[in-house]
């Protein structure tokens, strides 16, 4: 990164980048004495250095992981409902490593074997002698403990640091289907490493995802048509009437505007596709009941 006086800073985030700029900014401005020609060369490198990183500070759907520099992958379960009305998810990514806390960074477990320090013989200092004079140091192997641990630490496997964990909030992308992967940039997430998530959309009861389109497959017994006024069909907002001589077309129902939102102003449709449901078996009882309700209808 490319910091003022042609000077070279690693920074830690996009956010961090961006203050640095803004206050090299206002320390170079003609106006408070600094140089013309410095400060047009900063500006400069900020509007390079915003357009490098233009698609790095927000959230997008790509269509695979690059494979290059650090980054964390992993899948999503999300619901129908979550995918469709859009939400807020956390997930666990890696974050900076630390020393392990149960062997202080040694890689060695502190209350397993242990032996003598062949170094030091046990005494925790190596003797350095010079002409005439003795010195003496720390010894480098066992760090003045005057002995040695031999199991490997459970914590860190040995290598006397751990990586923390750290949780990332972001708001789901609206659109999304099937197999999509979500970007979170490291400059978003402030993260050691880009992050990478494949979107599992999990199997509904009923409703079905099919690009802009909100799918509800249902079979619905005949005499609810014959006997009801309206018929309750579910949606994502809750249970929605609709007029049963609509279900005598055999044609799907399409709902405008009540399937999943496409953009922060857009919906797809809610598509309903039924069957009407008559019964394999129906009891001798029952029909003669329906052949008395038929000859009503037709003597009327």
């Amino acid at each position: 990164m490319i910091g003022g006086n042609g000077t070279t800073r690693q920074f830690n985030s996009f956010e961090e980048a961006k203050r640095f700029f803004r206050e090299q900014i206002k320390r170079l401005h003609p106006d408070r004495g600094g140089d013309k020609e410095e400060f047009l060369s900063l500006l400069e490198r900020y509007q390079e250095f915003l357009e490098r990183h233009r698609d790095q500070s927000r959230i997008k759907v790509v269509s695979k992981i690059p494979f290059t520099g650090n980054y964390f992958f992993t899948v999503l379960d999300l619901t129908v409902e979550e995918i469709a009305l859009g939400c807020k998810k956390r997930i666990k990514v890696p974050g900076e490593e630390v020393l392990c806390p149960s062997c202080k960074g040694t890689g060695k477990r502190i209350n397993g074997k242990s032996e003598i320090c062949g170094f030091c013989k046990g005494t925790g200092f190596v003797e350095v002698k010079e002409s005439f004079r003795t010195s003496y140091l720390t010894c480098p192997y066992c760090k003045g403990e005057g002995y040695v641990y031999k199991e490997t630490c459970d914590q860190c496997k040995g290598k006397g640091k751990i990586r923390l964990h750290k949780e990332v909030e972001f708001q789901l992308p609206l659109g999304l289907k099937q197999g999509d992967i979500i970007y979170i940039p490291r400059f978003f997430a402030n993260t050691v490493c880009d992050v990478y998530v494949e979107v599992n959309v999990i199997p509904h009861d009923y409703f079905l995802l099919d690009g802009h389109k909100l799918i509800y497959k249902c079979r619905i017994p005949f005499w609810e048509v014959i006997l009801n006024q309206e018929i309750s069909i579910p949606t994502l907002e809750g249970e929605e009437r609709i007029p049963s001589n609509k279900f005598l077309s055999g044609e799907p129902i399409v709902i405008k505007g009540r399937g999943p939102f496409i953009d922060e102003y857009n919906r797809g449709d809610l598509v309903v596709q039924f069957e009407l449901y008559i019964p394999e078996n129906i009891p001798k009882k029952a029909k003669d009941l329906i052949l008395k309700a038929v000859k009503i209808i037709q003597n009327s």
